[in-house]
């Protein structure tokens, strides 16, 4: 689209998504000397917009395996086995090719979101034993002082 920012702006979540899938260079994929992307910048932000919940890192890996996915599809629909006398293309593997580096991004993704749920989980630490200077009565045995009213059958009351 003739409004799409170029070159793309790497520093951003929409240029971070085109770097992975790769979408950098305006083509002239029509003939009509319009130079544009595989995707606009609008189309980009919708990808983002899916995984807006989550954060930036993921929500960029998300996009690019989402972008990835959409042109596997579109070539896996249009793209054959085409074979002429110095040329040959096979659609099958193109898609085969796209949907791999889709799962690569999406691996990523969820090996990114296992880190940061340890990040703000639970932690598991040594295990370390209550002190031994403390009275022997105030882990709870009998031996110390009692509190409340003894039971004289029981010999000790409530303890602490």
């Amino acid at each position: 689209m003739p409004g799409d920012i170029y070159p793309p702006d790497y520093n951003t979540d929409r240029g971070k998504v085109r770097a992975l899938i790769p979408d950098v260079e305006q083509v002239d994929f029509a003939g009509e000397g319009v130079p544009e992307y595989l995707f606009s910048d609008t189309h980009i932000d919708a990808f983002l917009a899916i995984y807006s919940s989550k954060p930036q890192t993921i929500r960029v890996l998300r996009a690019g395996a989402a972008a990835l996915r959409a042109v596997a599809v579109s070539e896996g629909l249009i793209a054959k086995v085409i074979r002429t006398e110095d040329l040959q293309t096979d659609g099958a593997k193109m898609t085969t090719a796209l949907l791999a580096g889709a799962k690569q991004l999406d691996d990523q993704a969820d090996k990114e979101e296992e880190d940061d749920d340890w990040e703000y989980g639970f932690q598991v630490v040594d295990y370390q034993p209550s002190p031994c200077d403390l009275p022997y009565w105030m882990h709870g045995f009998p031996g110390g002082r009692p509190v409340g009213p003894t039971v004289p059958a029981a010999g000790f009351g409530r303890w602490l």
